[in-house]
């Protein structure tokens, strides 16, 4: 098991990918800083700040801003806000750095067919699926620290502490978030193991938040249904929520939430592994 952890780490901290994911987040969370504004993929969801920019009067002195300070300006005429929990809260974004790391750590496996030499070896599936399971774990636990903490630093050096959090704070809204986090790093542990091949992965895998958010605000609208579950529970809604001061009930709700997706696609994924014809 640590033979195949070891030489897993071995290929990945020599392969180019997650230098390019980390730079990208490093740009991502430096544009954040200098707009002074979060981004996000998927669809917006509402905070304090969000309610603030959607404001007529506030959307039209941004469209009227012509260069970068002047745009600042405006962002920072708000008032005092934590930008780095406002963005921190959108950590969804980082599900597709995820995806990638998922891609190199197992689907490449199946698609190289390495794997049939790995398991005719001395290794068996149990193994096999634990040393995939904590390097997949141990790479996004770094993607997730990096990323939150060169955010909290940019943010503090380029807007000054007005616009940042106490790095308690910041701590805080890492662990309780982390349980999600490994949860739904632990679906895309689950269909790696069900389907197996990249092409297959990927084309499930990219799209699936936003199939859902599709979905679920679909029947909501359709049907005319209370949606609190969704804009509670739903991936996106959930981590910007815990970022926005939540309640001690609504921390403990979400991290059993997590630790169950976390159980629920580790089982499925071993499972259909454990079965599976390797070819």
């Amino acid at each position: 098991m640590f033979n195949i952890i070891k030489s897993d780490l071995y290929r990945i901290l020599k392969c180019k990918a997650i230098y390019v994911c980390l730079i990208i987040i490093t740009i991502m969370n430096l544009t954040t800083a200098i707009s002074v504004s979060p981004g996000h993929i998927g669809i917006s969801i509402g905070s304090s700040l969000n309610e603030n920019i959607q404001n007529p009067e506030f959307i039209e002195k941004l469209q009227k801003a012509d260069s970068l300070q002047a745009f600042r300006d405006v962002m920072k005429s708000m008032g005092e806000f934590a930008l780095d929990k406002e963005s921190i809260g959108q950590n969804v974004n980082l599900y597709y750095v995820f995806i990638v790391i998922v891609v190199l750590v197992i689907t490449t496996d199946f698609s190289n067919k390495t794997i049939k030499n790995t398991l005719a070896s001395s290794v068996s599936r149990p193994k096999y699926y634990s040393s995939k399971v904590a390097v997949v774990f141990f790479l996004s636990t770094i993607i997730l620290l990096f990323s939150n903490f060169s955010l909290y630093l940019l943010n503090y050096f380029i807007n000054g502490p007005s616009f940042a959090s106490p790095i308690g704070d910041i701590i805080k809204l890492t662990l309780i978030q982390m349980p999600l986090i490994y949860g739904i790093i632990s679906l895309l542990l689950g269909v790696s193991f069900v389907f197996g091949r990249t092409s297959i992965f990927n084309t499930i895998s990219i799209p699936f938040i936003l199939v859902v958010q599709l979905i679920g605000l679909g029947i909501i609208n359709l049907f005319k249904i209370n949606g609190d579950w969704f804009y509670n529970y739903e991936i996106q809604f959930a981590l910007s929520n815990l970022a926005n001061n939540p309640t001690n009930a609504y921390i403990i709700k979400c991290i059993i939430l997590g630790f169950s997706y976390i159980i629920i696609f580790n089982i499925i994924g071993y499972i259909v592994f454990k079965n599976k014809e390797i070819k």
